[in-house]
């Protein structure tokens, strides 16, 4: 009854702490928080934590968001630092174009997040 008024306040399943990409704020919702519009590949991503280490995982799915079979994960890790770019993939490979699933760790937590990389 009053969910429109705790978005933004309290935390969630999807979105338990705030993350943003490109200067978009992630919007809560059900599986997934999401990225309403395409990024950049190397857009800014932003995580409000106090954790010392955020660990990034991004995965790319089809259209129904399920995994793409053979596919590994894009890792980024934020040591120290609550902002980076998506460029900044450990094994320093761009992200194609296409729809990714970004689970942010951090606090214990996971943030699930729908992104499409444009």
């Amino acid at each position: 009854m009053f969910a429109g008024f705790a978005y933004g306040l309290f935390a969630s399943d999807s979105l338990p702490f705030a993350v943003s990409v490109g200067g978009q704020a992630a919007k809560d919702g059900a599986p997934f928080a999401k990225i309403e519009n395409p990024v950049a590949a190397d857009a800014e991503l932003s995580v409000e934590s106090k954790d010392g280490m955020i660990i990034v995982n991004v995965n790319a799915v089809n259209a129904k968001n399920e995994p793409v079979p053979g596919s590994a994960p894009a890792v980024i890790l934020l040591q120290g630092k609550t902002k980076t770019n998506l460029d900044k993939t450990m094994d320093g490979k761009k992200l194609a174009a296409g729809n990714y699933i970004m689970s942010v760790v951090s606090e214990g937590k996971t943030a699930s997040i729908l992104v499409t990389i444009k």
